[in-house]
C-alpha cells in the first residue's frame, strides 16, 4: 500500500514506474508509454491527481515483479499536467521526485523546500 499527502500549494501528478524487467502496464513510466505505444502525447494522460492539502491511498496493494536489479518508484509532478508536460520534466527537476517503493506499507509526505520538490517518509 502507498499514502501519499500533498503539503504543497499546488496539485501534484503522480503515477508508479519501474526501472527494470520485467514489464508491467501498471508500471509503465510516461517516457515508455509514449515510445512503446506511439500514443500523441498532447491526448493522452498519465497517473492520478492529488490537490493541494489532499491525502490518498491505494485502494489495494500495488505489485511490482521485479528483476535483480529492478527499482519501483512512486514519480511525483508539480502540476496538473498532460502527458506532453510531463515528458518536458526530467529526473532532477525541481518539479519532479523520483521515490523509491520498498516492500510493505510506503507512506510519504509531499512538501516544497527551496521551491523544489522534497519527500517525507513517515515512519
Amino acid at each position: 500500500m502507498v499514502s501519499v499527502k500533498n503539503e504543497t500549494n499546488s496539485p501534484l501528478t503522480m503515477g508508479f514506474t519501474k526501472e527494470g524487467e520485467p514489464f508491467q502496464d501498471d508500471f509503465m513510466a510516461p517516457e515508455d508509454i509514449a515510445l512503446d505505444r506511439q500514443v500523441k502525447p498532447e491526448l493522452y494522460s498519465w497517473g492520478n491527481l492529488l490537490p493541494a492539502g489532499k491525502g490518498a491511498t491505494t485502494n489495494k496493494p500495488m505489485t511490482a515483479k521485479l528483476g535483480t536489479d529492478a527499482i519501483a518508484y512512486l514519480r511525483v509532478y508539480r502540476g496538473h499536467l498532460n502527458m506532453l508536460e510531463i515528458l518536458a520534466i526530467s529526473r532532477g527537476s525541481a518539479s519532479r521526485v523520483d521515490v523509491p517503493l520498498m516492500p510493505g506499507r510506503n507512506d510519504f509526505v509531499i512538501v516544497q523546500r527551496d521551491g523544489k520538490l522534497a519527500v517525507i517518509k513517515k515512519p
